[in-house]
């Protein structure tokens, strides 16, 4: 059934739960055989035969391993034990057995359905559909068998029409068949018809009142679903009181149990599986949840070190560990065990949570926020969820992104003892700035055990710029968590807003003496270094820190970034990248750094190689993937970049951005065609997706179809009248028409709706094309006056300046941008070079510092040869100017200056080669005339 976009991603959700919920855990330990007995193969059968009746797995096992050393082509013997271990949970083992007695000869009925289920256990998916997605068996049983199993491995992959045509074929095969009931009821509950579900696995239950698969994934469906713990322990008493010995029955209800706090009730049931099966992994593993919850660390991880010796992949054992390092603040393991979690099942939420709380303690609030914003992006985000990421966001210095993350706990928790805290925080992030809504704050703060108020009043403080609230809010922090150096770096950051320098420096030293390689302190030590102008004490810094922790990736970057800040060339910075990629391959954000970095140099075959390494590293990481895809078109491979974006797309086809950016791998290969056909289907999926009809437009316009353009833009008005980019879209189609007047019309509409930066500077352009001068400098006063603080738009203003010589203006207007933003690159650069034409000193020193901040950009290099010429460093201006024609050796300009500083520079042979080369360029260069006055000139 076509469900709409939102529920289908629900669906997707809640399967993948109901799918690997109930899978057993498999077997600890290999049962060796105790000898080979006497008797024949036979016979050895026979008695595994009857130890099965006994229901003596074990011994069926032994019995049956006896048999096969006597007579190893035995396909009986083999056949049983396939399915013998299949049922005990051994599904890699079994599958072994079982392809064995296939080779055997064994009957395809009696076991293909068994190699089909090991198949699904193990998760070798793709291989059962490939190999027997068409088969068909003799037997109707077997059959619908088979079927059910394909019907899972579809669903698996998120193929619903497939699954489900598997079902209905399992049941036409074998009407009221339980297995495929129990497929149905998975489906119809991914659907979002849980009643339906239900009524089918109370349909199999009347049938077989002791079928565990249905009574547990009942329990399951009345716990997540309904969210009716005690009908799912009711659910699986009925299957228990039909079936005493269902382990997996018994095993759901301790955890159910475990999970609503019953430890009495959970502790009888714990007993019941040791004398049903002491070693039985879902034993040893309860009993390591008890000791945890008891709080004995020791005896969780002897557990858990049991467990992984014979389970090293199993999440739940992972998760049970890492809880328990991290407990006992060993968080470099808890952070190693927790993120295997993660790579093996991205959405086991209480992993996330336990990881980002590994981070947050190990001062790590960088990585804490990208882990958590899966979570906290949701509408429906858990209140623990966005407890700690307002904690990170407020270790980051981010104190209004805390304080919302804190806001937004408020309905997230309701009936939580953290209620009064959200709904104090809340008053405050509607605007209630009022003495009554701090003091509210302030008492849930004063009245809490823990610190999750006092966490958001000191947010709340900084917001209102209360720095002495927010020292007072510290100080109770502190007395609450004394061993932590969370509240002391907090307070040096407050300290460091108040300008008392020292005392910040004293609080950052003060967190490093309760944590020596707590690196937040580190980093802020290193910034209070840079602010004083003191670099070389910052590098001092993160030099000893490395020395102590060798593979601090962060670190690394922070060194790079130093490097890149201080003037460093550019390829001492890349190498600091790499170090810090190689430090941590598993880690994506230094990857990703490295990779961007690479790409902004214009390193298209290094970005590439960098991303490849990264792939490797992280092959299911789709960030990663994404990032090869840019690496590859940068590269110039953009055949492999379209591969890429493809296998993105297959892999989460809910995710249309990936078939945006697939669309500009077709168009770097100049397929428009294939991009335009690529941008319909996301229109198709999703019509309200602005960036894919965007780059429809801007396509029709690159082909002359201005009308299609037009249309394209207004059904997004139709479909959005209140969104600006339907309104932004259409006024690039009429200024292709050179209809200024219409443009500016549409826009103006645009900004009833949007009043953002860039449609104010695409009205001023529009009135400026169209000769309404007047009109443009009001729009232009009237925004900077609204907006005083908006560089984008300054910047704006200064190109426009520049682009009619007004070269004094632009220089003034470039000038407020760099106040408003120090940092900008662009803005120096183009000063730079407006001091050089205005023969104005002092612009070498801007240049050097634009092009440190965005090294290898042919244009920066320009300038600052430019520069290095007005100051008479021709060797330097020489050596920087074939930089940038290295860079960007299509630009015959760049080229040209060189020419003419070699001449200046008296090397006329040099000079020559440069300027016939140019000459070669015929009318491809407008510059000619000055090329032959200037070869006359040699």
């Amino acid at each position: 059934m076509k469900t709409k976009p939102l529920q289908s991603a629900n669906a997707r959700s809640t399967l993948a739960r109901y799918l690997t919920r109930s899978v057993p855990l498999a077997v600890l330990v290999a049962l060796v055989a105790c000898g080979k007995g006497g008797g024949s193969d036979t016979e050895m059968v026979a008695a595994a035969k009857a130890a099965l009746e006994k229901k003596d797995a074990k011994g069926a096992v032994i019995q049956l391993k006896n048999a096969l050393q006597k007579n190893p082509k035995s396909a009986e013997a083999r056949l049983l034990l396939g399915k013998t271990l299949l049922e005990g949970g051994d599904p890699v083992t079994a599958l072994v057995e079982l392809l064995k007695a296939q080779e055997l000869q064994v009957r395809d009925d009696d076991v293909i359905p068994d190699i089909a289920r090991a198949l699904v256990a193990t998760g070798d998916l793709s291989k059962l559909i490939a190999q027997y997605g068409d088969t068909v068996l003799k037997a109707d049983e077997a059959n619908a068998d088979l079927k059910t199993s394909l019907a899972t491995a579809f669903a698996y992959k998120n193929d619903m029409s497939r699954a489900q045509s598997a079902v209905n074929d399992a049941l036409r095969f074998k009407p009221g068949y339980g297995p495929a009931l129990i497929m149905q009821a998975r489906l119809n509950a991914a659907d979002g018809k849980l009643d339906e579900a239900l009524a089918q696995l109370d349909k199999v239950l009347e049938t077989t009142p002791g079928d565990e698969r249905a009574g547990v994934l009942k329990s399951d469906f009345l716990l997540m679903g309904k969210r009716d713990p005690d009908g799912a322990v009711a659910a699986l008493r009925k299957v228990l009181a039909a079936r005493p010995d269902s382990f997996a029955s018994r095993a759901a209800l301790a955890n159910i149990l475990f999970q609503m706090n019953k430890l009495p009730e959970v502790k009888a049931e714990f007993e019941q599986m040791k004398k049903a099966a002491p070693n039985h992994p879902e034993t040893l593993l309860l009993e390591g949840q008890l000791a945890f919850v008891a709080d004995d660390l020791k005896a969780t991880r002897d557990v858990t070190a049991k467990l992984i010796k014979a389970m090293p992949d199993n999440i739940r054992v992972l998760e049970l560990a890492g809880a328990a390092e991290l407990r006992g603040k060993n968080y470099a393991q808890a952070e190693s065990f927790l993120t295997q979690v993660l790579k093996a099942n991205p959405r086991q939420q209480r992993a996330r949570l336990l990881l980002a709380q590994t981070f947050l303690r190990s001062g790590q609030a960088d990585k804490a926020i990208d882990l958590l914003k899966p979570l906290i992006e949701s509408p429906q985000a858990d209140a623990i969820s966005l407890s700690l990421a307002g904690e990170a966001y407020l270790q980051t210095g981010d104190n209004k992104r805390s304080e919302e993350a804190f806001a937004r706990a408020t309905k997230a928790a309701p009936g939580n003892s953290a209620v009064r805290t959200s709904a104090a925080i809340a008053a405050l992030a509607r605007g209630d700035t009022s003495p009554a809504a701090m003091s509210a704050l302030e008492a849930v703060a004063n009245s809490d055990s823990g610190t999750r108020g006092d966490l958001a009043l000191v947010s709340a403080k900084l917001r209102n710029n209360d720095t002495d609230g927010a020292l007072k809010a510290i100080a109770a922090l502190e007395k609450k968590s004394p061993e932590q150096p969370l509240p002391h770096l907090l307070r040096g950051r407050v300290l460091a807003l108040k300008k008392d320098l020292a005392g910040a420096a004293a609080s950052f030293n003060k967190a490093l003496e309760k944590d020596p390689n707590y690196f937040p302190a580190v980093a802020s030590l290193a910034a209070l270094d840079l602010a004083a102008n003191t670099p070389d004490k910052a590098r001092e810094r993160f030099d000893a820190y490395l020395k102590a922790n060798p593979k601090s990736f962060q670190a690394k970057m922070a060194m790079a970034e130093l490097q890149a800040r201080t003037g460093a060339p550019n390829a001492t910075v890349i190498t600091s990248l790499r170090e810090a990629a190689k430090m941590s391959p598993g880690e994506r954000t230094p990857h990703l750094v490295l990779i961007r970095r690479l790409i902004e140099s214009n390193d298209g075959k290094g970005a590439l190689a960098a991303a490849q390494d990264a792939a490797a590293a992280l092959p299911n990481d789709p960030t990663i993937q994404e990032a090869l895809g840019e690496a590859q078109i940068a590269g110039g491979d953009a055949e492999r970049a379209v591969l890429t974006f493809k296998k993105l797309s297959a892999a989460n086809p809910k995710n249309v951005a990936y078939m945006v950016r697939l669309a500009d791998s077709y168009r770097a290969l100049k397929d428009i065609p294939s991009a335009t056909s690529t941008l319909k289907r996301v229109l198709e999926s999703d019509p309200d997706f602005v960036p894919a009809r965007g780059a429809l437009v801007g396509l029709a316009l690159m082909a002359k179809r201005p009308d299609e353009a037009q249309s394209l833009a207004r059904e997004l008005q139709k479909r959005k009248p209140k969104d600006a980019a339907g309104y932004q879209l259409e006024s690039e189609v009429e200024a292709s028409r050179q209809n200024w007047d219409g443009a500016a019309a549409l826009l103006r509409t645009a900004m009833t709706l949007d009043k953002s930066p860039g449609l104010a500077t695409k009205l001023h352009a529009a009135l400026t094309n169209g000769g309404k001068k007047a009109e443009a400098d009001k729009v232009a006063a009237d925004w900077v006056k609204e907006h005083p603080k908006d560089g984008v738009f300054k910047f704006y203003l200064g190109d426009m300046a520049l682009a009619r010589k007004d070269y004094p203006q632009a220089e003034a207007i470039y000038r407020e941008v760099l106040e408003l933003q120090p940092g900008n690159a662009l803005a120096m650069n183009n000063i730079a070079w407006l001091m050089i034409t205005q023969n104005k000193p002092g612009a070498l020193t801007l240049a050097e510092k634009a092009n440190a901040l965005l090294p290898d950009r042919a244009a920066l290099l320009d300038t600052l040869a430019m520069a290095q010429e007005a100051e008479k460093q021709l060797p330097k201006a020489i050596e920087t100017q074939l930089r940038a024609v290295r860079l960007q050796p299509e630009d015959p300009s760049l080229t040209l200056r060189l020419g003419k500083l070699y001449m200046r520079n008296g090397d006329k042979a040099r000079a020559k080669a440069e300027l016939e080369n140019l000459a070669k360029l015929g009318s491809k260069f407008a510059g000619q005339e000055e090329v032959a006055s200037l070869l006359k000139q040699l």
